[in-house]
């Protein structure tokens, strides 16, 4: 048998069998080539309820722009509402157990500074992990009219024993938040705390966008730092990652500028910020950007 890479022939062994290492090896090198290729495409992640598209790196002029250091955070930005609502929308969407949509208030006439209820939340937070060591969260501030701040948590349960029993959880975090804010009023022990089972990703959307609407009207620029944050480990899942090369990224482009303007989302469909040069995100269902690709790829990977 003749090796086509030497065109020496090969020997064979005493079972008359012929070696295949060179076969094995030109397949590795081709898997390399392979990965090679698609490490330099352009690439679109699939998230459940969104995609964002990274161009390929031989374009590092596009992509290189001197960013400014982040000053003092004085308000909830559009770009910070943005970041927040992007992070929803990378969640799985297959959880084990629904999230829990929790707010923590404080009793009318209760006297509080902005830093001891930052601390409150630190504690409440510390503790929440005591009991549920796995759980993972989302927490935004609200200044109510009163000029009091409360906070709306999205909760992710851990493999935690106590969740089975769903009202013992409740209860736990409603004893958290009491002990620690206003242990001795009665009426904070009953209305402090609110919990609500997130049903769907349209729901836990649905609160948020209701909480940060009210705060473009309440005057948050009095709440110094975050104005929101999260937990490290959230159930963040990229279902697919599409790689192609510029012709196809930009026929897919031309489709998700469509879907979008027939879909009411025309006021978004800015193609100076959707272009194969940027990086961009366009909150869209996993199941309609695959019908919108086709065969407009080249590789595709599941995860």
């Amino acid at each position: 048998m003749q090796d086509l890479q030497t065109g020496k022939k090969e020997s064979p062994a005493p079972d008359g069998s012929y070696n295949n290492t060179t076969t094995g090896t030109c397949q590795e090198e081709t898997l390399v080539v392979r990965n090679a290729i698609f490490e330099n495409m352009n690439h679109f992640r699939v998230y459940d309820h969104c995609i964002s598209f990274t161009p390929r790196r031989q374009e590092p002029f596009f992509r290189e722009k001197e960013r400014k250091p982040r000053g003092k955070i004085s308000g909830f930005s559009n770009r910070s509402r943005f970041r927040l609502f992007t992070l929803l929308a990378m969640i799985r969407n297959d959880l084990a157990e629904p999230p829990l949509f929790v707010t923590l208030t404080y009793h009318h006439g209760h006297q509080n500074t902005e830093k001891s209820t930052k601390s409150q939340l630190h504690n409440f937070l510390v503790q929440l992990r005591n009991f549920d060591p796995n759980v993972q969260f989302i927490w935004r501030i609200e200044l109510q009219k009163r000029g009091a701040p409360h906070y709306h948590l999205i909760i992710f349960p851990g493999d935690n024993q106590h969740y089975q029993n769903k009202t013992f959880y409740e209860i736990t975090i409603s004893k958290i938040w009491h002990n620690l804010a206003d242990p001795k009023s009665r009426k904070h022990k009953e209305y402090g705390c609110d919990v609500k089972k997130i049903k769907s990703y349209r729901e836990a959307c649905s609160y948020m966008s209701k909480y940060i609407a009210k705060a473009s009207i309440e005057n948050l620029e009095d709440v110094e730092g975050k104005h929101w944050g999260n937990s490290r480990n959230l159930p963040v899942k990229m279902r697919k990652r599409i790689g192609n090369f510029d012709e196809e990224s930009v026929i897919l482009i031309k489709k998700l500028l469509v879907w979008m303007r027939e879909n009411g989302k025309a006021k978004f469909a800015d193609e100076q910020y959707l272009n194969i040069h940027n990086d961009f995100i366009v909150f869209i269902d996993r199941e309609e950007f695959l019908k919108i690709c086709n065969d407009e790829f080249f590789f595709e990977r599941d995860y």
